[in-house]
């Protein structure tokens, strides 16, 4: 690669990372060009002259997102199943720490964003979920008649449900996890080969009881705050009943 090459892609680098820092300082997808250029320390012209558009940098900061995903990913030593689980756990990590960056690109995306936005995001995802898939079939654990792209699209949505309600703000990042995993865990099932089949019927068990753990640790807080609505303790009835001091 020569000098000016070289040169020009620190720049897009910069570009890219300062936009992701305005989207987490602001929360808003939108940023000045103005606001960008001071922020990456480029002229005003260069984020034009590199990407084009605006539209253009943010379809570079969702790419860029997902290659440092894919490098975390790589990075644990798992096998073919224990991959699902721990896409679901990098997931959380980088959701925990940057929140509002996350909730503001989930927003853009699938509330505000144009169909050509949402397949930019959408399009690469599944393709790496397809090939988790792809690997599993090959490594014995799935059987060999999955559908990579119907059983792909199948686990995305079960964790999207999740992760949209924690961007909204309806589940804690704990239990959007959780609820994640026990998705993947019986999407998984369904399809295991002997191979799988024990170790997940292991993660199913201990996944439910994550999840009652989270629950009555909210239901606890909910009820030391004060009465329930007659609604929600009718739903909720069966968890009381655990509470030794309810």
């Amino acid at each position: 690669m020569s000098t000016r090459e070289e040169g020009k892609n620190l720049r897009k680098q910069r570009i890219v990372r300062a936009a992701r820092l305005l989207m987490q300082d602001s929360g808003e997808p939108g940023f000045s060009m103005r606001a960008l250029a001071r922020e990456a320390k480029v002229s005003i012209a260069t984020p034009y002259n590199l990407f084009g558009s605006k539209e253009q940098i943010l379809f570079s900061v969702l790419e860029d997102d997902l290659e440092q995903y894919n490098r975390a990913l790589t990075s644990h030593h798992s096998d073919e199943l224990d991959v699902f689980f721990n896409a679901v756990t990098i997931t959380t990590q980088l959701y925990t720490s940057e929140s509002r960056f996350y909730r503001t690109i989930l927003n853009a995306v699938y509330m505000e964003g144009s169909d050509k936005f949402l397949a930019s995001y959408r399009g690469p995802r599944h393709v790496m979920w397809k090939n988790m898939v792809k690997n599993a079939i090959s490594a014995g654990f799935l059987l060999p008649e999955t559908e990579p792209d119907a059983f792909a699209i199948n686990l995305r949505h079960g964790f999207l449900a999740a992760i949209l309600q924690w961007s909204k703000g309806d589940l804690s990042i704990k239990e959007m996890e959780a609820r994640a995993q026990y998705s993947f865990a019986l999407s998984l099932a369904a399809m295991a080969t002997p191979l799988a089949r024990d170790r997940l019927q292991l993660k199913i068990h201990t996944v439910q009881q994550n999840l009652q753990n989270i629950w009555q640790s909210s239901l606890k807080e909910a009820l030391a705050a004060g009465p329930l609505d007659a609604f929600v303790a009718e739903l909720a009835a069966d968890q009381i009943a655990q509470i030794p001091q309810f």
